[in-house]
């Protein structure tokens, strides 16, 4: 319960900062440049979440179980170092272009140093909270999981399409009958499916859990296993390193179900935004088909990959 408080208070403390950062350079830097301030927009999430990225990187996985680990958690923490770097540079010029207090860019600066400081010491602490990796045996998540996982994404969009039908019911009547009452109808839908796909992330979870712990929460381990459970290419493995890899490969197709089942709830929720976009003029280009098109089949054939892997590999 409380490493779920925890991930909720991640979730809340980085959307605040970035509303407040965006607020603050709505404000003050507000009469720089069009170039600048657009660049500072853009900037003011990238300090928060680049952080955050970092943070979950050390606390979901453990960067000292490898070489490769370490590797990959630094270059992590270089790219999102340079990216604060250069957002330093835009906020810098922004606010010289808007002749802004000396403080709004000290503020914004020091504030994403701090960030990325603590991100890491933090993630640390989140990763040592967690209990340690048990037995696993030969028991997988199996139809058990799946069934609830279903029963939850079901739930969740009947209470979902509950609620938003008698919010578009009261909101109605301060519509009129055109566009606007499409409108409202529009956000409903988007709303429902979009809380749906949250669901699918939630009851997804413990396959997510379970994928970590089979790779000994090494994140060079687990790239391994992908290479040769999804993409089928030959990498020496010893023999603790095959039993972890058939585990894997007994895991990833339910997750990868999942993450369809996410991928296509969410791209519902677009088409509802497309749809609302091209009934008030502002036609723009939906990727649903480009990215779908390119999605679903890869998926579908890592799942396919993934079961002959654990077919073939399956211990006698």
């Amino acid at each position: 319960m409380i490493r779920v408080l925890l991930h909720i208070a991640t979730i809340v403390v980085a959307t605040a900062l970035s509303l407040g950062g965006g607020l603050l350079v709505a404000l003050e830097l507000g009469s720089a440049a069009h170039g600048w301030l657009v660049a500072a927009a853009v900037c003011t999430p990238l300090v928060v979440m680049g952080p955050v990225l970092v943070g979950a990187l050390a606390g979901y996985y453990d960067h000292r179980s490898s070489p490769e680990s370490q590797r990959s958690l630094f270059r992590v923490s270089a790219v999102v170092a340079a990216v604060d770097v250069v957002a330093a540079v835009v906020f810098v010029l922004t606010a010289l272009s808007a002749q802004a207090p000396l403080w709004v860019p000290v503020v914004l600066v020091v504030g994403a140093a701090v960030l990325l400081a603590v991100a890491r010491p933090l993630g640390a602490l989140f990763r040592r909270s967690e209990p340690p990796i048990t037995d696993q045996g030969d028991d997988v998540p199996g139809t058990g999981l799946v069934r609830r996982g279903v029963r939850s994404i079901a739930t969740t969009f009947v209470i979902a399409a509950v609620v938003c039908t008698i919010g578009v019911t009261i909101l109605a009547d301060f519509a009129d009958r055109g566009g606007a009452l499409l409108q409202v109808v529009l956000l409903g839908g988007q709303l429902t499916f979009t809380a749906t796909a949250m669901a699918a992330i939630v009851v997804a979870l413990p396959l997510n859990r379970a994928l970590r712990d089979s790779g000994g929460r090494d994140i060079g381990r687990l790239r391994r296993y992908a290479k040769v459970v999804l993409r089928g290419k030959e990498l020496p493995l010893d023999e603790a390193d095959r039993a972890g890899a058939v585990r894997y490969a007994r895991i990833v197709p339910l997750a990868l179900q999942f993450q369809l089942v996410f991928t296509g709830l969410l791209y519902v929720a677009i088409a509802f935004q497309f749809v609302s976009s091209a009934v008030r003029g502002d036609l723009g280009l939906l990727p649903v088909v480009v990215v779908l098109a390119w999605a679903i089949p890869l998926s579908v054939r890592r799942i396919g990959r993934a079961r002959r892997y654990a077919e073939q590999h399956r211990p006698t």
